[in-house]
């Protein structure tokens, strides 16, 4: 081999060498921007979770309200009920 070619060779390793060490701070970027995304979707599902919990509360307390007012329709009308019976009683005396 002559000196030129040696040259090129070397020019070729050392372009390798930087594009190697280019790529592993790219690398080392794209991990740290990956952790920081994983971090960030760990945060939103607890999130999330707390979220769908508040729901289920909400749900839950929503359904007693709708029962509530179910029972207190009925005594309502149970209620009036007697009080026309009384008002009837009333009438025929």
């Amino acid at each position: 081999m002559d000196i030129q070619r040696f040259e090129v060779l070397e020019e070729k390793i050392a372009q390798a060498i930087k594009m190697i060490q280019a790529l592993k701070v790219e690398n080392e970027e794209l991990r740290r921007r990956l952790e920081a995304a994983e971090a960030r979707q760990r945060e939103k599902e607890e999130e999330l979770q707390a979220v769908r919990a508040e729901l289920g509360s909400v749900q839950h307390r929503a359904e007693e309200s709708r029962q509530f007012q179910e029972r207190e329709e009925k005594i309502r009308s149970k209620v009036e009920e007697m009080l026309a019976k009384l008002e009837e009683l009333q009438l025929q005396f």
